[in-house]
C-alpha cells in the first residue's frame, strides 16, 4: 500500500499533463438576424428579430442579451462599448429597448428576442450606432470555463437628413526598416463625418528624393464600415530595394466611388541598404517522397523526408514581420529573420529538418555571439514559444533545427538574463501528445503491478 501512495503524485502529474494539453470545445450559439443596417426616419419605430439557437449536441445554457455602445478599433473589428464609454453624439444605445435581458436555451432550442428601436424626433442627421451583445453565462470552471459572445451591429441612417461622408489622414509613418523584413506604411485615418463609409482603399505612391516614383501599392477595399469619430489604420507594404537616403510617401485614402477622402505626405529615412523580403515559395508533399523548401533568398531550408505527411498538403513559406511577433518570453530577443510557414496545421509524422542562414541582425540582437542564436517557433494552439535544441555551424553561418510541427518562426537571443534554457518553462519539448498519453499509462500499468506485489 505503501508503495501504491507513492506513485500518486506520479499519477496526478500525469493526469494534469493531459488535461494541459487537450483543447476542449467551446459550445456555440447560431444567431439569425445578426446585423441590423437600414435607413430609418426621425420619428419612426422599428423592430428587428433576432433568432438564437443551439444544436442537440450543445450543452444547455443561460444567455444574457443587453444593449451596447459602439466602439472601433485602429485595425477595424467592432468593438463593445460600456454606458460609461459610450460618449458618442452618433450613439443608438438609448433608442433601443429589448423584450427580454436573459433566458435559459436547452439543446437543439430556438428562442426569438425582439429588439424594439424607437428614433427620437430631434435625432439630428447622420448616422446612429449601438451593439447588441448575447452572451452565455461562463460554463465549467478554471481553464474549461467558456463564453460564447455574438455582437449583432445596429448601424442605422437617419433618412431624409443630412449626410456627410468625411474623412481625415492623422498620420502617416514608416515602420522599423529592417533588411529582409516587410516595410509597412501606416496610414491613420479619422471619419470626421456623421455617418459610416465602407469599401474605403488606401493608395501609397513611394518616391525617392529626386521625385523618382518607386512604387505604387493599395488596399483591397474594407469590409469594415468606418464609424464617425473612429481612427483606423491602413497598412500596404513596399516591396521594393532601397537605397541609403531620404524617400516621400504619399498616401490617399477614398471611398468605393472613387471620391478622395483625403490625401497626406510625410517622408521616412533609410540609413543602410535595404532589401525587401522574399516572395512566397510553395510546394505539395506527399507521403512516399522527400522534399525540400526553400525561400526564394536562401535563407530557409526545410528538408522533409519521406512518410512526414499521411495526405498530400500544399506548404507555403514566407517572411514575417518581426514587428508582429507575438510578445517573446523574458530574456529573449528577435533577431532580423522571421518567417511563416502555412499548410501544416498538425504534427509531422517524422520531424523535418529546418535551417536558416542567420543574418547581421540576427548576430546584433545576440551583441556578435552567435552562441546566443536559438531557432524559435511560436505555436498558436497553445500560444507560447518553444525554442528549439538549435545546431550551430559557423562555417556555414546556419542555424538547424528538427521539428514536428510548422507556425510562425524567428531567429532569437538569448541574454544572460534568461533562465528558461532551450528547453525551459517557455520552450516545451516537441513531444507529440500521443507519448504523453502513453507514458500515463506506463504510469497506470505501473501502479498497477506494484499494487499486485
Amino acid at each position: 500500500m505503501h508503495t501504491i501512495n507513492r506513485f500518486y503524485p506520479v499519477l496526478f502529474m500525469g493526469i494534469m499533463i493531459i488535461l494541459v494539453i487537450c483543447t476542449y470545445p467551446a459550445s456555440a450559439i447560431n444567431v439569425g438576424g445578426a446585423k441590423y443596417m437600414d435607413t430609418v426616419k426621425a420619428g419612426d419605430t422599428v423592430i428587428h428579430m433576432i433568432t438564437v439557437s443551439t444544436q442537440a449536441t450543445d450543452p444547455p445554457m443561460d444567455i444574457v442579451v443587453d444593449v451596447w455602445g459602439f466602439g472601433q478599433t485602429e485595425t477595424m473589428s467592432y468593438s463593445s462599448l460600456s454606458a460609461a464609454d459610450d460618449t458618442s453624439p452618433y450613439s443608438a444605445r438609448k433608442f433601443i429597448t429589448l423584450d427580454t435581458g436573459s433566458f435559459h436555451l436547452d439543446p437543439g432550442d430556438t428562442k426569438k428576442i425582439t429588439a424594439t428601436i424607437t428614433i427620437p424626433n430631434d435625432v439630428g442627421s447622420g448616422g446612429r450606432y449601438a451593439i447588441i451583445s448575447l452572451h452565455n453565462a461562463p460554463s465549467g470552471s478554471g481553464t474549461t470555463a467558456y463564453v460564447t459572445a455574438i455582437a449583432v451591429p445596429v448601424m442605422i441612417t437617419i433618412a431624409n437628413s443630412n449626410l456627410q461622408q468625411k474623412g481625415s489622414i492623422t498620420d502617416v509613418k514608416a515602420g522599423e526598416i529592417v533588411t529582409g523584413q516587410p516595410l509597412r506604411i501606416t496610414t491613420s485615418l479619422k471619419n470626421t463625418g456623421n455617418v459610416h463609409y465602407y469599401d474605403t482603399k488606401n493608395t501609397v505612391t513611394v518616391s525617392d528624393s529626386s521625385g523618382n516614383v518607386l512604387g505604387t501599392v493599395s488596399t483591397t477595399p474594407s469590409v469594415y464600415a468606418i464609424i464617425p469619430t473612429y481612427i483606423v489604420n491602413y497598412v500596404v507594404t513596399l516591396d521594393k530595394a532601397l537605397s541609403p537616403g531620404t524617400y516621400r510617401v504619399k498616401s490617399e485614402v477614398s471611398l468605393g466611388d472613387g471620391t478622395v477622402l483625403d490625401t497626406k505626405t510625410a517622408t521616412f529615412d533609410v540609413k543602410s541598404n535595404y532589401v525587401a523580403p522574399p516572395t512566397e515559395e510553395g510546394i505539395t508533399l506527399t507521403p512516399q517522397d522527400a522534399a525540400v523548401l526553400v525561400s526564394s533568398d536562401n535563407v530557409t531550408t526545410i528538408s522533409f523526408p519521406a512518410g512526414a505527411v499521411i495526405a498530400d498538403v500544399a506548404v507555403s513559406l514566407k517572411a514575417f514581420s518581426r514587428a508582429n511577433l507575438p510578445t517573446l518570453p523574458a530574456g529573449l530577443k528577435a533577431g532580423g529573420t522571421c518567417f511563416q510557414v502555412d499548410g501544416l496545421s498538425g504534427l509531422l509524422s517524422k520531424d523535418a529538418t529546418i535551417s536558416v542562414r542567420y543574418s547581421d541582425a540576427d548576430l546584433a540582437a545576440a551583441g556578435g555571439d552567435v552562441s546566443k542564436l536559438i531557432l524559435a517557433r511560436y505555436d498558436t494552439s497553445d500560444s507560447k514559444w518553444t525554442l528549439l535544441n538549435t545546431n550551430v555551424n559557423r562555417d556555414t553561418n546556419t542555424l538547424s533545427a528538427t521539428t514536428n510541427r510548422f507556425s510562425t518562426w524567428a531567429v532569437v537571443a538569448t541574454s544572460s538574463s534568461y533562465t528558461g534554457g532551450k528547453s525551459g518553462s517557455s520552450a516545451p519539448l516537441d513531444t507529440p501528445p500521443v507519448l504523453l498519453s502513453l507514458g500515463l499509462i506506463v504510469i497506470i500499468f505501473s501502479l498497477g503491478k506494484r499494487g499486485k506485489n
